[in-house]
């Protein structure tokens, strides 16, 4: 009886593995290991590992170093142990995903080809980079024309030779790239940390973005959202330019001060778009507005910048509920008509409240001779808060009625400051500001002079 019932368990035994092999997701790990590569140095082809591996499948790397460049043209998940490192020394990117639902995961690259492109090319959709480690002499990621992935909790920075940041590439790069996700991922020292150009439905959230030209940028986007980002020391925070509804919130940028076209938040050409919740610090400007029209911008913190707000060319906005603290100058406004500018905080006026509400019963009117004054002759601003310059500031009000105005400042700041003693930071912030404006401005005048002989 038990002679008849063994073929029996073992045809059933065959059927279940072939089952399997059939229906079940296939997993492939490489024949590398750190006996055979990560220690003795030896490069493994990567393109023929791929090419192996069945679609819709895993390949997982051993820890070891794999050359690049390779293409993945078929739906698969690429995953690296701890020490699976990818190099690249070619014009072309270390790894290329042209098809749909694939991922890389887990990997260092190392890429110091110089290129156009960038060290990982996605032109996918459906697809995720997580948890990757990049150092390019080029771009660390472009996104073609490609949809509906996300990158997330991976770093990117420059490895090439010491040149101007005009001559790297960018972080992340998207181009007609649509419902994509940038989530978690810290960008150092590149030339736009995170750039999206002629893509809509992106969502740029949490990421850390420092030492670059823009930490985050913004080109023809619409419908999309930059949240609860991180940026220090690069020349503008976040440039938002010809874009439509798009949400700014919740983002801190400071120390964005070292260049003299620097800003915390730059908006130009924006229109019904909401800029709320930021914090801008320690920057030379902190909020730029120019021909911007439709937004609404509240609740933003903006302290110890050397100008606070800077309105050019741009009507029909609302300001409500900021606070400005701390600026060497509050705020600046050219040639801007019909803004709703009420409720704000201005740490430098003297408000009366007579019915108790919180709110000023006297305006507040930026004053714009000293931007005038100093943008024809810029050596002026050496006067700067000078008594001369606060009279003439006073006696030329003939065209006050055109003034940028918040009709009801706030009386109080809407946020305390847990971290500083109040008032030390500020007037420590100003003096430096206001010493570094003197030594630029007996520069120019010593300069001018000089070449005038």
């Amino acid at each position: 009886m038990s002679r008849s019932l063994m073929p029996r368990a073992a045809a059933l035994r065959t059927a279940l593995l072939a089952f399997s092999l059939a229906v079940l997701p296939f997993t492939a790990v490489c024949a590398a290991s750190s006996g055979n590569s990560g220690s003795s140095g030896k490069e493994i082809p990567l393109q023929q590992l791929i090419d192996e591996a069945p679609p819709g499948g895993t390949l997982k790397l051993a820890e070891g170093t794999y050359r690049g460049p390779v293409v993945v043209a078929k739906p698969l998940r690429i995953e690296g142990a701890g020490g699976a490192r990818i190099v690249n020394e070619s014009d072309q990117p270390a790894v290329e995903l042209r098809a749909d639902r694939s991922a890389l995961a887990g990997l260092a690259i190392r890429d110091t080809g110089a290129k156009t492109t960038a060290a990982v090319l996605l032109s996918g959709a459906d697809s995720t980079l997580e948890n990757l480690r990049i150092e390019t002499a080029s771009s660390g990621i472009h996104l073609r024309d490609a949809s509906r992935n996300k990158i997330s909790r991976t770093t990117i920075s420059w490895a090439g030779p010491e040149v101007k940041m005009t001559e790297k590439g960018n972080g992340i790069d998207l181009y007609a790239s649509h419902d994509n996700v940038i989530a978690g991922n810290t960008v150092i020292s590149m030339h736009d940390a995170i750039y999206i150009e002629n893509s809509n439905g992106v969502r740029v959230e949490q990421n850390e973005v420092n030492e670059s030209r823009y930490g985050v940028h913004f080109m023809y986007v619409n419908d999309s959202s930059i949240r609860s980002n991180i940026g220090a020391r690069n020349i503008t925070g976040a440039m938002v330019m010809n874009v439509k509804r798009v949400e700014v919130t919740s983002n801190t940028f400071v120390k964005q001060s070292e260049n003299v076209n620097s800003q915390g938040l730059l908006l130009f050409d924006a229109s019904d778009s909401v800029f709320t919740d930021n914090r801008l610090e320690g920057n030379r400007v902190g909020i730029y507005v120019e021909q911007a029209q439709k937004n609404v911008l509240e609740r933003n913190r903006v302290t110890v910048n050397y100008v606070g707000l800077q309105l050019k060319e741009s009507e029909n906005n609302r300001f409500q509920g900021n606070d400005f603290q701390g600026n060497v100058i509050p705020a600046e406004a050219t040639d801007s008509q019909n803004n709703d500018v009420k409720a704000n905080y201005w740490d430098n006026f003297q408000g009366i409240d007579l019915d108790g509400d919180g709110f000023s019963d006297m305006p507040y009117a930026i004053n714009p001779f000293f931007q005038k004054m100093t943008k024809k002759t810029p050596p002026f601003q050496l006067f700067f808060q000078s008594p001369g310059m606060a009279f003439l500031e006073g006696m030329l009000t003939s065209s006050k009625q055109a003034w940028t105005t918040d009709r009801a400042p706030a009386m109080k700041p809407y946020a305390a400051d847990d971290d500083r003693p109040p008032g030390v930071f500020e007037t420590t912030g100003t003096l430096v500001i206001s010493l570094l404006l003197l030594g630029s401005a007996v520069s120019t005048i010593f300069v001018t002079g000089v070449r005038r002989k």
